[in-house]
């Protein structure tokens, strides 16, 4: 009997480690994510049907980028270039106006996502002051 408990005992601290060391990797990796230049929290779903997941955009040189929040992997989940991308009016998303949410489209792709109003004015900036198109 003592061997089963001996066991099991051995189990939990392995499980508990694991467990530590993934809540450590996610924290690491959130806070490097939100470190970068250019990041901010945003909350995104591909349609109006499905439901929110917080995550943090990235902008770029030339690009739009889009992280889970809590995840395993370092790439994101979308990539949207600057040129030809277009950003919707914002639409309140919260009573007192501070969360918006607003619309991306590029070529065929659309995402919405809810971003603070100042991240929000970032992003309108950032696309605004994009290098001019040569034709």
């Amino acid at each position: 009997m003592s061997g089963w408990i001996s066991v099991l005992v051995w189990a939990l601290v392995v499980l508990a480690a694991v467990g530590v060391l993934l809540w450590a990797y996610i924290n690491i990796r959130a806070n490097r994510l939100i470190s970068h230049v250019g990041s901010f929290r945003a909350w995104s779903r591909p349609d109006t049907h499905s439901g929110w997941t917080s995550g943090i955009g990235m902008y770029g040189v030339e690009t739009l980028s889009w992280y889970r929040l809590v995840g395993l992997t370092s790439r994101a989940v979308y990539t949207l270039p600057r040129r030809g991308l277009e950003l919707s009016a914002p639409i309140d998303h919260s009573p007192d106006g501070l969360i918006v949410e607003i619309r991306l489209k590029y070529a065929d792709r659309r995402y919405e996502m809810a971003v603070t109003q100042e991240s929000y004015n970032g992003l309108v900036s950032w696309i605004e002051s994009g290098p001019p198109h040569v034709r």
